[in-house]
């Protein structure tokens, strides 16, 4: 009950945060366009630190990081197969395009590293924040090459604007977690001087995305929530079946430690990624749709999170 009660402060803590972003702006407190500028400091800045500060600590050794080899593979191809899901199930429902590809992203993308991370720390320390981060770069590789380009290409093609051969474009996540690894495979950490400030810097990181998600739904109607007829297929797809049979798979192969189950269930019990939310928008994508349900997840998330690691922690084999 410990844990269960655990899962519960650190989701709510969350929530508090997403509300006081939602209150800022909407009383106008904080002007709306300061929304823009907070999500480039969340994935521009305080992300790439936060992945710096850690997989460059000198706590963290290569032998962790070989141990959590599982967790990546998991985060590829769990990732992957659940964007395939989605693709699937848009077909079969013949939905619109500017829908369709906003569902694929809410129901394939996973909020590993904003809500993840304080969970697993909560549950298991900092060991459970490292479990989570490499389970973060599995899914992520997946989330910022075929995800977003099944996105982006979408997107041109609802425009008609074709995409420029040859045009790539990079991504800081990315970028970042794989110099990062270079240089701790090279025996380079981060200098003692910036590791206490990194860190500092990197534990707000949660906490200001929750602000920022709160602070972009100022204009949705959200009385208008339940009237989308997707979210009875979607809700129990992405919070009760997708998070079980993670579970059972990971459970059946053997593979993995209470830890990494734990950790793998907190993930994939989450809402969507939050970091998505601003390409629905930039796209021309459904992005009320996209937002909307990102809000209900996490709100429904200080239930669903802790009754699904409750019963997954009930499943034997």
């Amino acid at each position: 009950m410990n844990q269960i009660s655990a899962i519960i402060s650190s989701v709510s803590v969350l929530g508090i945060f997403m509300a006081i972003g939602f209150i800022s702006v909407k009383s106008g407190y904080v002007k709306k366009e300061a929304t823009s500028f907070l999500s480039h400091i969340v994935t521009r800045l305080v992300f790439p630190i936060w992945i710096m500060s850690k997989l460059l600590s000198n706590e963290v050794t290569l032998q962790q990081l070989f141990d959590r080899l599982p967790l990546f593979i998991s985060g590829l191809v769990f990732t992957q197969s659940t964007m395939l899901l989605a693709v699937l199930i848009t077909k079969l429902l013949k939905m619109e395009d500017k829908r369709k590809y906003v569902f694929v992203a809410i129901t394939y993308s996973v909020n590993s590293i904003f809500m993840g991370v304080p969970i697993c720390q909560e549950l298991f320390g900092d060991s459970g924040a490292l479990s989570c981060t490499i389970l973060a770069l599995g899914s992520n590789i997946i989330t910022w090459t075929t995800g977003i380009s099944y996105i982006s290409a979408g997107a041109s093609k609802i425009s008609g604007i074709k995409k420029e051969k040859g045009k790539f474009s990079v991504n800081p996540i990315m970028v970042t977690y794989v110099l990062c690894l270079v240089l701790k495979f090279c025996g380079v950490n981060l200098p003692s001087l910036l590791i206490g400030p990194f860190t500092k810097l990197g534990s707000a990181l949660s906490y200001l995305a929750m602000m920022y998600l709160g602070m972009s739904l100022t204009n949705l109607k959200l009385k208008n929530i339940f009237k989308h007829k997707l979210i009875y297929l979607y809700i129990p797809l992405k919070l009760f079946i997708i998070p079980l049979i993670v579970n059972v798979i990971a459970k059946i192969s053997g593979f993995f430690s209470p830890e990494y189950l734990g950790v793998l269930t907190v993930v994939y019990a989450a809402s969507p990624s939050i970091s998505l939310t601003m390409f629905y928008k930039e796209y021309n994508l459904d992005y009320d749709f996209g937002n909307l349900m990102t809000f209900i997840c996490v709100l429904l998330n200080i239930v669903t999170i802790p009754f699904m690691y409750w019963i997954c922690g009930r499943i034997n084999f």
